[in-house]
């Protein structure tokens, strides 16, 4: 009799801890992997976006030659989902469902294991683009809950994943690259080199968010001409000078301006003068709306990539169409260009 209150206290202390250790112990597991390509964010964004190209690229299908996928939805829009099915001892069953996406900066799916263990979790892909290099990081996020999930004590996300996370990282880096020179050939647009003037701009420079880009203009380029106007100096083409794109936090460190003629100057208490040093660049024309010209953008960045040139600070672009005469949005003309670095 003393055994069996031993043995069934026993019992009830280990359900005891086994219950507190649960509740004091996470009920997810993560982990965070990273890769820099050597493309715009926006042309990875175009490969994340496509569940059909995650299937390609996706370490785990490589693993199982049975697997089998089926796409339903519109794939690119939220919503859309891949369900998988493969060898029960390697893929097993489950799906994997586009649940969000920003343009150029972020994708989040959503991730249903069925078989042979039942679980859910989250993905999130995060783009962030610097001097024509994008790097991604991959979230993953895995629910464990209660009480299994004190196993997460002796389980390592890391060490059981980890390296698949690494190759599918790679395996995107690699068909990317290899994608740039076809990309750069397809968008439409005539890429020219140049040698870029040294020019003086009269300029209002600002952090704004990138809703508040056509704002920002609007209201502080009549300030710029109204300058000009009251000095009786007569500026060339209204122009957008963009030394950071951040698409992790949607913002750009920009600046309003208008290039003046040699030895002109204006400054007030906003106004300031900054000159642009003459240099090599290439350049393209862009024909459409303003909100269109990051495509011009990366088309330049694709083909400065592939010429294997570093990309400099600010981009250009030059708007030569007044909106205030032309109203078809299609027939206004926007030079867009990139510096090199020598």
């Amino acid at each position: 009799m003393k055994y069996l209150r031993l043995g069934l206290f026993f019992v009830i202390s280990l359900i005891l801890v086994t219950l507190v250790m649960s509740w004091l112990m996470p009920v997810k597991q993560h982990l965070e992997k990273n890769i820099t390509i050597q493309a715009s964010a926006a042309t990875v964004y175009e490969e994340l976006l496509l569940l059909k190209n995650f299937n390609e690229w996706s370490v785990w299908n490589q693993h199982d030659s049975t697997v089998k996928n089926t796409l339903s939805g519109t794939d690119g829009t939220a919503g859309a989902r891949s369900d998988w099915q493969g060898d029960p001892e390697i893929s097993g069953k489950g799906s994997i469902e586009l649940t969000a996406a920003t343009a150029n900066s972020q994708v989040k799916h959503s991730i249903r294991f069925h078989s042979p263990k039942a679980m859910t979790a989250r993905s999130v892909f995060t783009l962030n683009e610097s001097d024509g290099l994008t790097n991604v990081t991959w979230y993953f996020e895995m629910d464990t809950p209660r009480p299994w999930n004190i196993f997460n004590l002796f389980a390592d996300l890391d060490k059981q994943l980890g390296e698949d996370f690494d190759k599918g990282l790679k395996a995107l880096k690699d068909r990317v690259e290899k994608k740039m020179p076809a990309a750069s050939k397809s968008t439409g647009y005539e890429i020219k080199e140049m040698e870029f003037p040294e020019t003086r701009y009269a300029v209002i420079r600002q952090v704004v968010s990138f809703r508040e880009v056509p704002s920002f203009f609007a209201l502080h380029l009549p300030l710029i001409a109204d300058e000009a106007t009251r000095h009786q100096i007569k500026p060339g083409a209204p122009t957008g000078l963009f030394y950071i794109w951040d698409n992790g936090n949607q913002r750009t460190d920009m600046a309003a301006a208008f290039p003046l003629p040699e030895e002109k100057e204006l400054g007030t208490a906003i106004i300031k003068m900054e000159t642009i040093k003459a240099g090599k660049a290439v350049y393209t024309d862009h024909y459409g709306a303003y909100e269109k010209t990051a495509l011009a953008r990366n088309a330049l960045r694709h083909y400065v990539t592939e010429k294997k040139w570093t990309e400099k600070s600010p981009f250009i672009e030059q708007y030569l169409t007044d909106p205030g005469t032309e109203k078809d949005t299609a027939k206004w003309l926007t030079r867009v260009v990139l510096l090199i670095r020598d």
